[in-house]
């Protein structure tokens, strides 16, 4: 019996571990999760309680009852739970993980039962501590025991602890706490390690002991945070109140027990040449300055009673400690030589940072012209930083590491370049769409091995260096007419050379537009969902830009092979990929375009449809030549050949210029990037190195870019024209110049999404990151050594958010910050950024779109960001903004990503910048009391622009919309009765309009709706109005419409008749999900209808009958989309097009997308 009783615990834990990794890609349902958190935050009190086992007993307070508790007795209790389930969970019954999960649950049942005692039993022992008795603990149990504690924090930040709270700024605290709790703790951990290795033999016992204390006062309140969700009480916030207490009173240094800390680092300093140089040396000496730093951090961040001289100082030793951390991370051998002086440093630094003179400063105690000490403390902080920088300038002479921090380059938007020689741009539209030279043949030869070969399927690769044209020429195969009708099924991904295997096979399975919000699905189940997809069809799916062989076995087990002659292409710089593969066919080797080639794509690039002038033929061609075959060094040279004059003394000149910078191999695409950039017009600069800050292969939004452009101050101001159109005349400017290509177009022109080449993306991360006009960081190696410049301007982050803390990054002067969140990271939610409101008070732009944050209120330490102009957030929770928001007076971009219906305050009537207000998912609802009604003293916002999504009942809408009198794009939505009045009559300058009602909640049309249109309105779309057939008068007579999209519900009817004369100027038709039957003109013989109409899109209409005749007649009419629609729809569709041809037009474009 007593061998089960001091066994059995341990060996269920390890069954436990055995369970869990074995199991650990599978999803372990919430209760067992919460379950195996419990058992893991009671091997930590075990392993702290057995070592109190021969201790006196002790007396637990609760509610004035006193109750004496012997520790053994106690351990004994819970060893005999553990010993009656033992041989259940070992039992040749049980032989799914499911039955061994009932087991745990039982355990944890009955451990639960004494969670009270447990805290009481953590409180008790601490209590019983002091700093004259001796520690119960070693040094290495003590490490072991501090280990334990951070593991178990870590479980409350990765997931546990945020699922059910009820407030998330009450979450956002809480992690805060387990944050600081962290730092603490993990102060002690690399304290230990370092005084040893410095030569501290043994540790003062009075330190050891104080150690104890912390980790056990520790220990008691992560063991309390994780019964969060078992007590009513701790989901309120004096529970909070009560953590923050607590942590408050957890000192990793207390006053009395410095000196002891300072006699350990002094002694460590004097003996440090005792000591004999370990392996472990180095990291030993790295963790102990990531605790400086994080000390040093808080400081810096919270600290608002340093002087300046002080701060100066205080910024200097936090970036000496970070040059320090970047001398630690090496890996060369004649770094180890600077052990010794580093660890001196730290010493020094640890008795400043850690001084009770300087907390004394901190709290107010006392000013630094009261007191010697203080004065003594700035020097020897002043001798620190002095010795620091001396160190930092003889390794930066020796050249022993090759990452040193640089030169600082300031540079404003003024000064990003000098002005051209060269001509401006001409304003010419650039040539937007992709033009294809020279594939014609190898398209055909790709074509060739999809369409025939073996039966089984195959992978045919597409190989070549960067810039050749690869995916180019993929796209080229993949849309050809042969290969869409020879596969059932077409699916498109692109790789890179950072991937997520869950957003991977996300990308496949949406790249056909037939999948959304898969966001729930693991990756086992998207992996199935895939196969499932291809099974029984005859597919070709595309792996554009693979860099090994890694991603393709992640994927492999996807595709089926069911001997149909299904194919997957390949296109990698790597011709080794293929070879070691399965399915792996011979590489298909793009090869360089010839002379003749490289001439006609360098012509269509600069003068699209018109031929080469005679007089600059020659020159062409020599400057073709010196390209060498390469497409993308032929598009990026077009592209300023395109904004220079047409001269043959130019072009001399410029072939000359050409000449001298180019050079072989892939240094000549770096070299012609260089002249492109060398050409740009000095706004336009800015611009371009501005994409440095969006990832690989991102999909850019042209309006949220031109957002950015305006909010960094990167585009003039001109009296009378709006800075979205001087944006969208830069945008086009470097699409035209080939810097900047076109990734989806708009309906009817301009710019949808945009994209750089990748070898452009690394040509602008150098040259920002050489001119500090931004940088970029990846991962945590780069964010932790970062010091390169002590004032960046710009900063873009992809980090996890463990990372991103640990880095304790401080860069206060920063006026940009763009923050993505690393895919590869298992926790994807961020709880606590309010120290980010703290330490970055100057930014003008914060952009947080790429992270997750599970909060549902925005903290209202924001308002302390006054400078802020753009403001980007995703929070799918979120449900109300905080009226402080009104303090940040220069706010024009305010964007959230949220599936709730977000409250606005009243104060956002006082934010007259605000120009661009934006929620996507969810809605705004905008505040308006009762006193609205009189025009009379009533706030607007002057400036506002854009205005998405609306959430408001129309018979409120008379009240709103008078209070933005200038706004361009509008999107509302009610979620109501649908019934009223909906006079836009008075916005003079709206162009965009949607309108919908939520046609979820009802079996039918709505009730009916009034309406009165501005005639500026060029696009309308609209959802669920019920409007009667006879109606869409209104709409067919407005003089500037474009673009109109009639959802669901929008017609109340089976018959419109269009009005003779109507829409005069409509370009792009969609009509979707309508009950029309009768689709027909007053005139049938009559030419007066849609003069200038040019997409018809038909999308799951399948009653309709009949169409107007004068859709065979339209001349301007270019393509006709049907997505989900019946063959009679089709059946008219074809007549059309017979009608289309009999009247001269043989290129109208019919496509046809079935799901």
């Amino acid at each position: 019996m007593e061998m089960a009783s001091t066994c059995s615990s341990d060996r269920v834990f390890l069954d436990l571990e055995l369970l869990l990794n074995r199991f650990r890609d599978r999803y372990v349902p919430y209760d067992v999760r919460g379950s195996i958190k419990h058992m893991k935050f009671l091997k930590t009190f075990l392993m702290c309680a057995r070592k109190w086992s021969q201790s006196n007993d002790l007396y637990l307070k609760s509610e004035n009852i006193v109750k004496k508790v012997s520790i053994p007795s106690f351990l004994s209790c819970i060893e005999d739970t553990f010993h009656e389930y033992e041989e259940d969970i070992h039992s040749p019954s049980l032989r799914s993980e499911t039955d061994k999960y009932g087991v745990f649950l039982e355990i944890e049942k009955q451990i639960k039962l004494l969670k009270q005692e447990i805290i009481q039993i953590y409180f008790a022992l601490a209590s019983s501590r002091s700093l004259q008795s001796n520690s119960c603990m070693t040094g290495d149990e003590l490490l072991e025991f501090i280990d334990l504690i951070l593991q178990n924090l870590a479980d409350l930040t990765n997931g546990y602890m945020d699922r059910n709270i009820s407030e998330s700024s009450i979450s956002a605290a809480l992690s805060a706490q387990v944050q600081a709790l962290e730092a603490k703790l993990t102060f002690l951990k690399s304290f230990i390690p370092f005084a040893k290795m410095r030569g501290t033999a043994d540790i003062p016992a009075s330190l050891l002991a104080h150690f104890e204390v912390v980790a056990l006062n520790a220990a008691r309140l992560s063991y309390m945070c994780s019964y969060w969700d078992d007590a009513e009480e701790m989901h309120n916030p004096q529970f909070y109140s009560m953590i923050y207490d607590q942590q408050q009173k957890i000192r990793a240094v207390d006053f009395h027990v410095y000196e002891t800390y300072m006699e350990v680092l002094r002694a460590s300093y004097c003996s440090a040449s005792l000591h004999t140089p370990m392996v472990h040396d180095k990291q030993i000496l790295n963790n102990f300055n990531d605790s400086l730093i994080s000390c040093l951090w808080e400081l810096l961040c919270y600290s608002l009673s340093f002087m300046d001289s002080m701060k100066d100082e205080m910024h200097m030793l936090y970036a000496g400690l970070r040059f320090l951390r970047s001398i630690l991370r090496e890996h060369q051998e004649k770094m180890d030589e600077q052990n010794e002086k580093i660890g001196a440093f730290l010493s020094e630094a640890g008795i400043i940072i850690l001084s009770p003179t300087l907390n004394r400063v901190i709290e107010g105690e006392v000013s630094f012209l009261e007191s010697t000490v203080v004065l003594d403390f700035c020097d020897m902080l002043a001798n620190t930083n002095i010795n620091l920088k001396h160190f930092k300038d003889q390794i930066s002479g020796s050249s022993t590491i090759e990452s040193l921090p640089n030169s600082s380059h300031s540079l404003s938007v003024q000064h990003v370049c000098k002005p051209s020689r060269h001509m401006p741009s001409k304003g010419k539209m650039p040539i937007a769409h992709e033009v294809m030279v020279g594939l014609d043949d190898e398209a055909e030869k790709v074509i060739e091995r999809l369409v025939s070969g073996t039966e089984q399927v195959e992978i045919v690769p597409i190989v070549g260096m960067a810039g050749l044209g690869k995916t180019t020429l993929a796209k080229k195969v993949y849309n050809d007419n042969s290969i869409i009708y020879n596969f059932h099924i077409r699916l498109w991904c692109t790789v890179s050379q950072e991937y997520n295997k869950k957003s991977l096979l996300t990308q496949i399975l949406c790249s056909d537009g037939k999948h959304s919000r898969m966001d729930d699905l693991n990756e086992d189940d998207l992996l199935q969902k895939l196969y499932q997809k291809l099974k029984r069809n005859r597919y070709l799916v595309v792996l554009d830009d693979i860099w090994d062989f890694r991603a393709w076995n992640e994927l492999r087990y996807s595709f089926p092979d069911e001997m149909n002659r299904s194919r997957i292409i390949f296109t990698s710089r790597s011709s080794n990929v293929a070879s070691q593969v399965e399915y792996g066919g011979k590489p298909h080797y793009l090869r360089p375009l010839s002379e003749k080639e490289s001439f006609e794509l360098l012509q269509k690039k600069v003068f699209g449809k018109e031929d080469c002038p005679q007089a600059l033929h020659g020159l062409g061609m020599e400057i073709a030549e010196k390209c060498r075959g390469l497409p993308l060094a032929l598009v990026v040279v077009a592209g300023v050949l395109a904004t220079i004059e047409h001269d043959i003394w130019v072009w001399e000149e410029f072939a000359k210029s050409l000449t001298l910078t180019m050079v072989s191999g892939t240094d000549q695409c770096k070299k012609s990037l260089e002249l492109s950039y060398e050409h740009l017009p000095y706004h336009l600069k800015a611009c371009f190195l501005y994409f440095a800050a969006f990832r690989e292969d991102e999909k850019i939004g042209a309006k949220n870019l031109m957002r950015l452009w305006i909010a960094e101050g990167f585009v003039k101001k001109i009296e009378g024209k709006r800075s979205e159109v001087i944006a969208e005349e830069y945008l086009m400017d470097l699409i035209g110049r080939n810097l900047v290509m076109v990734s989806e177009s708009k309906s009817i022109g301009g710019v949808k999404t945009c994209y750089i080449h990748d070898l452009i993306l690394e040509f602008c991360k150098t040259e920002a990151k050489a001119k500090n006009f931004l940088q970029v960081l990846r991962g945590y190696d780069e964010l932790s050594t970062f010091n390169e410049h002590p004032n960046p301007p710009r900063l873009s982050i992809c980090s996890s958010r463990e990372d991103f803390i640990k880095s304790r990054l401080f860069c206060p002067h920063l006026v940009s910050l763009q923050l993505f969140h690393d895919e590869t990271s298992a926790h994807p939610h961020w709880l606590n950024i309010c120290f980010l409101f703290c330490i970055y008070k100057h930014l003008k732009v914060l952009k947080l779109e790429g992270i997750y944050l599970k909060i549902k209120e925005l903290p209202t330490e924001i308002e302390s960001l006054l400078c802020l102009t753009y403001l980007a957030f995703k929070a799918l929770q979120m449900k109300f903004i905080p009226p402080s928001i009104a303090k940040l007076s220069n706010l024009e971009t305010f964007c959230l990503r949220s599936t709730e219906t977000v409250s606005l305050p009243d104060s956002i009537w006082n934010m007259k910048k605000l120009r661009h207000v934006h929620v996507w998912d969810g809605c705004f609802v905008f505040p308006l009391s009762s006193n609205d009604n009189g025009l009379e003293n009533v706030s607007t916002l002057p400036n506002l622009d854009t205005l998405c999504d609306l959430y408001l009942s129309f018979d409120q809408a008379e009240n709103l919309l008078r209070r933005i009198p200038n706004i361009r794009r509008l999107a509302i939505s009610d979620g109501q009765t649908g019934n009223g009045v909906l006079n836009m009559s008075r916005l003079e300058c709206l162009e965009s309009l949607t309108l919908e009602l939520d046609v979820c909640c009802c079996s039918g049309p709505q009730g009916h709706i009034e309406l009165s249109f501005p005639m500026n309105l060029k696009k309308l779309s609209l959802f669920g109005l019920g409007l009667p057939c006879s109606e869409m008068s209104l709409i067919e007579q407005l003089p500037n419409l474009e673009v109109l999209k009639i959802g669901c519900y929008t017609l109340d009817g089976e018959r419109w008749e269009l009005m003779e004369g109507g829409f005069p100027k409509l370009r792009v038709l969609t009509l979707s999900e309508l009950d029309i039957v009768e689709w027909t003109e007053t005139d049938p013989d009559s030419d007066d209808y849609f003069p200038c109409l040019q997409q018809l899109k038909l999308d799951q209409i399948r009653h309709l009958e009949m169409v107007p005749a004068c859709l065979g007649r339209i001349s301007t009419l270019e393509t006709i989309k049907m997505e989900r629609c019946r063959n009679d729809v089709k059946s008219l569709v074809m007549e059309i097009e017979e009608a289309q041809k009999s009247y001269g037009n043989e290129n109208l474009k019919i496509i046809y997308e079935t799901y």
